[in-house]
């Protein structure tokens, strides 16, 4: 009987009620702001990428051409390593191999990946990959003679 009265007791007691209620509140705004700033770093990531392909297609619209290996190297020099899968597909109507007459549209996609991490348990993350893709188009500026 005494034990069950102290029990009542304890749990109708409010002492440091305000405390628990106090940490709560500063979790969830910790969480929150975590979030925040991850959907921030996401969006910078999206921008780069779109950089990136805007430079890709100029440099295509200045050449007449698509060389992959200039392109590769182009986006090995300019992306950072937060940006993972970086692949890069033109869609044009090509003049001979790769060359693109004068006034011809096409269109660059890039599509990548960035990872967040979540969480580090041990030597285990728990990562979430969220993909980008970026679709730019241009035109040729270079007359391609037959």
């Amino acid at each position: 009987m005494a034990v069950i009265k102290r029990l009542r007791n304890l749990l109708q007691e409010k002492k440091g009620d305000e405390a628990v209620s106090f940490l709560m509140t500063t979790a969830m705004l910790v969480l929150i702001f975590a979030v925040l700033v991850s959907g921030l770093i996401y969006i910078m990531q999206y921008y780069n990428a779109s950089y990136l392909c805007r430079r890709v297609v100029r440099s295509i619209e200045i050449s007449g051409q698509y060389d992959e290996t200039e392109t590769r190297s182009m986006i090995a020099d300019m992306s950072n390593s937060d940006l993972e899968d970086v692949s890069v597909q033109v869609d044009a109507v090509y003049y001979s191999g790769r060359k693109i007459q004068l006034r011809q549209t096409f269109s660059a996609t890039l599509t990548a990946s960035y990872r967040i991490t979540i969480l580090t348990l041990g030597g285990n993350p728990v990562a979430l990959d969220l993909p980008i893709t970026v679709k730019v188009a241009g035109m040729s500026e270079v007359y391609w003679k037959s």
